[in-house]
């Protein structure tokens, strides 16, 4: 968040839209400055909570046929409306058409937070169908900028225990949720933390897996290429930790003090530990076990927590200078 503004600030202000000039000038600022640091496909920024965003909308009466069953045109990312004015300035400036990731709750993490471990299936196939939904008015306001990514939210999926879902019931529901857009020429990625279900992921359309490599670089030892080649799979890999009070730790150690009262030593998280040479490193890792496998690579998830924006733009501008050197070098390499 910037400095002095809360999430709840955020919620209320994207609820009421009684103060759209400082809620859409936060927004954009930060959605500039993703372009700005060197992020080729930056997602919108989201500073609201990931679930609730796309959950009030589902459970307001208003918006719904009858419960749960939402009407498209309500189907809405307000934020996505905000950046299009940064991707028009964009394309006049350069020439060039944005390209743009959407972030979108999939359809287990929502209906845990709705409907907790019961298991409706009726209920999860609507919530999946409600996401198709968002996905396409996503497509509706994307006047100014091309969506490259729509990526579905699913961090539970793989490593909590309470889903109750056969895997026929959880394939259904990926394949609701994701069909849409993959007929609209995007690839749609899954967003797990762990990859340990990547199998069943593979029997849906979607065509990019993305998990935190970055922190538990043991990940990749999960995934055999052979099934990711027979699926036309490729991954999205975190690249850069984001695991803040772990980095912390670290520069604490070497450095025997504490970085939460002597806050000058938390810029060594970007200079001496998440460098683009640390970046490069990991890339030219994971590539030499899965190859062009590879699509796309990020931060793991978590910038959310981070002290200030600052810190947080700088390790996205240490993680894209990291990969475009890996790029160049793998370049120079195969002329």
């Amino acid at each position: 968040m910037p400095e002095g503004i809360t999430r709840e600030w955020v919620e209320t202000a994207a609820e009421n839209r009684d103060e759209d000039e400082k809620l859409f000038s936060m927004v954009r600022n930060a959605f500039q400055r993703k372009i700005d640091v060197g992020v080729h496909v930056p997602t919108y920024p989201q500073f609201r909570d990931m679930i609730g965003q796309f959950l009030d909308i589902i459970k307001d009466e208003k918006n719904c046929y009858e419960p749960y069953v939402l009407k498209e045109e309500n189907a809405k990312i307000l934020e996505l409306e905000i950046i299009d004015e940064v991707a028009k300035q964009y394309r006049e400036e350069t020439g060039k058409t944005l390209e743009v990731r959407v972030c979108i709750a999939g359809p287990i993490d929502l209906y845990l937070q709705a409907f907790g471990a019961t298991g409706y299936v009726d209920a999860y196939h609507i919530l999946a169908l409600d996401i198709e939904d968002f996905i396409k008015q996503a497509f509706v306001a994307a006047k100014n900028f091309k969506i490259k990514v729509i990526a579905l939210d699913e961090p539970s999926l793989g490593i909590n225990d309470r889903i109750q879902f056969s895997d026929a019931n959880i394939i259904s529901a990926l394949t609701v949720a994701s069909t849409y857009a993959r007929k609209q020429g995007a690839d749609v990625e899954i967003h797990l933390h762990s990859p340990l279900k990547y199998k069943l992921v593979c029997e849906t359309p979607i065509n990019v897996i993305g998990f935190e490599y970055a922190a538990t670089p043991s990940y990749l030892n999960l995934l055999d290429k052979k099934v990711l080649e027979d699926s036309n799979t490729y991954v999205r890999l975190g690249v850069s930790r984001t695991d803040i009070s772990s980095l912390v730790g670290i520069i604490n150690e070497n450095y025997g003090v504490n970085v939460w009262k002597e806050k000058e030593y938390m810029q060594k998280i970007v200079t001496d530990l998440e460098t683009p040479d640390v970046v490069k490193k990991r890339l030219e890792t994971a590539y030499s076990i899965l190859g062009d496998r590879i699509k796309y690579a990020s931060p793991d998830c978590g910038l959310a927590f981070w002290p200030d924006q600052e810190l947080a733009f700088k390790l996205l501008e240490n993680t894209a200078k990291g990969i475009n050197k890996f790029n160049a070098e793998k370049e120079k390499r195969e002329e």
